[in-house]
C-alpha cells in the first residue's frame, strides 16, 4: 500500500502500542545497512490497524497493532528515531501520525515531531511463504531452541551447523545443533505436516527474544525461507542451505557409569571448578570412584580447585576431562530439577539428560584429551 504524492496517511495509535512493535522489528533493522531504506521500518495504516515492518535481508519482522485510521497509506521511517520518540513518551498517551510526501509529522499532547522518511517502494518485500504451517505451543518451540542453539557452532566455514536443525516426520518434532565437538538434541511427540529446515543462528536469537511466553507459533517453510508467526507477530527468516549431519548414531546408547545429580548444584559446582580452570579449553576433571563424584581443576601458576558432590552412581570408575563452559551451557538450559550423565569412557563421548524425561533431552560432549 502506498500513499499517492499529495495525500496523507493520518492514524491514531497508542503509544504502548506503538513502543512495542516497534521494540519488537528493532531487531530485523541492520546496524550496517547496505540500503538506506534498511535502516527505516515500514509504517503501513490500513483497515486493519497499524503494520510496522523491518529487515535486514535475511531476518524479516512484522508487528501489527490497534490503530484509528483515518487516511489509509504508507511510508519508511528512521527506526532509531521513531524507537527513541515512541520510548520518550509519556506512557499511555495516544500518538497521531500525518505523512505527507513521505514526511511525518508525530504529536503526542504538547509534544511535536518532523520526521523525514523514505517511500514506501523502496522498502523490500517480505517473502512469500505459503506452504502447510506447523502449529507449534511458543512456550514449547523457546524451550526447544534454547536448549539446542546452546551447541550451534560460531564457525561461518561450516554454516549449516551455525544453526538449529527442525525436522518433524509427522509425529516427531525435533530440534538439534552441533559444533561438532558436542551435540544437543531436544524432541517431542508432536503430529503435523513434515518440517526439514536449519533455523540461523541469529533467527533463533530473535525467536527466543519476541515470541510469547504463551499461545501457538505457526512454522511454515517453502523455498528456502521460514515464517513463524504469533498473533500481532511474524518473523521471517531466509533458511541455511545445506544438509544437516546424521547424528543418531552419535548418541550413547549404553555407558560404564550412570550419575545422577541436582542440576543446578552440579552447574555451580562446576563453575566453581572452572575458577582456576585458565587453559584455552577451561579443562574440569570429572573424578567418579567408588560412589564418590569430585570435580577437579588445575592450571600452572594459577592454582587449583576441588569439590565432591553427592550424587547417585552406578557402574565403573571413571575419571575424564570436559570443557566446563561447554558443560556450563547445556545446565544451564535444562529446567528439570535432576540430570544423569551417562559415562561410556576417558576420551569418548559422554550423555547428559534430563533425569525425569530422559528421552526428551541428551545433550552430548566429547571429552577433552589431558596429559600429565
Amino acid at each position: 500500500m502506498e500513499t499517492a504524492v499529495g495525500t496523507a496517511m493520518k492514524f491514531v495509535v497508542k503509544r504502548d502500542d506503538l513502543l512495542a512493535a516497534v521494540s519488537a522489528v528493532g531487531n530485523a533493522v541492520s546496524a550496517r545497512a547496505s540500503m538506506p531504506v534498511l535502516g527505516n521500518a515500514l509504517l503501513e495504516a490500513g483497515d486493519g490497524g497499524l503494520r510496522i515492518a523491518a529487515t535486514d535481508l535475511e531476518i524479516g519482522m512484522e508487528a501489527r497493532v490497534p490503530a484509528e485510521v483515518s487516511a489509509p497509506g504508507s511510508t519508511t521511517l528512521p527506526h532509531r528515531l521513531l524507537a527513541d520518540i515512541a520510548s520518550n513518551l509519556p506512557e499511555g498517551e495516544s500518538v497521531s501520525f500525518s505523512v505527507k510526501d513521505d514526511v511525518a509529522e508525530v504529536r503526542s499532547g504538547p509534544s511535536k515531531f518532523k520526521v523525514r522518511g523514505i517511500p514506501a517502494s523502496e522498502f523490500p518485500n517480505m517473502p512469500d511463504v505459503s506452504g502447510i504451517p506447523m502449529a507449534i505451543d511458543s512456550g514449547l518451540l523457546k524451550s526447544m531452541l534454547r536448549q539446542t542453539a546452546v551447541a550451534a557452532s560460531q564457525d561461518d566455514a561450516r554454516p549449516f551447523l551455525t544453526g538449529v536443525y527442525l525436522s518433524s516426520d509427522g509425529a516427531t518434532l525435533r530440534a538439534a545443533a552441533t559444533d561438532g565437538g558436542r551435540l544437543a538434541v531436544r524432541k517431542e511427540q508432536k503430529t503435523g505436516p513434515a518440517l526439514y529446515a536449519i533455523v540461523p543462528g541469529k533467527a533463533v536469537t530473535v525467536l527466543l527474544k519476541v515470541l510469547p511466553a504463551e499461545g501457538d507459533v505457526a512454522v511454515d517453510v517453502q523455498n528456502h525461507q521460514a515464517v513463524f508467526s504469533a498473533p500481532g507477530l511474524k518473523v521471517f527468516s531466509r533458511l541455511v542451505a545445506g544438509t544437516f549431519p546424521k547424528y543418531e548414531n552419535i548418541i550413547p546408547a549404553e555407558g560404564v557409569q550412570s550419575i545422577t545429580v541436582g542440576t543446578e548444584r552440579l552447574l555451580r559446582a562446576v563453575r566453581r571448578a572452572s575458577i582456576t580452570a585458565k587453559d584455552s579449553a577451561n579443562v574440569v576433571r570429572l573424578v567418579v570412584e567408588r560412589g564418590a563424584v569430585t570435580l577437579e581443576s588445575n592450571t600452572p601458576d594459577v592454582g587449583d580447585a576441588s569439590e565432591s558432590l553427592e550424587a547417585r552412581t552406578s557402574g565403573e570408575d571413571v575419571t575424564l576431562a570436559f570443557n566446563s563452559k561447554f558443560l556450563m551451557d547445556a545446565l544451564s538450559s535444562i529446567d528439570s530439577a535432576e540430570v544423569t550423565l551417562l559415562l561410556t569412557g576417558t576420551l569418548t563421548p559422554f550423555a547428559v539428560r534430563t533425569a525425569d524425561k530422559p528421552d526428551s533431552y541428551v545433550y552430548v560432549l566429547a571429552p577433552v584429551r589431558v596429559y600429565a
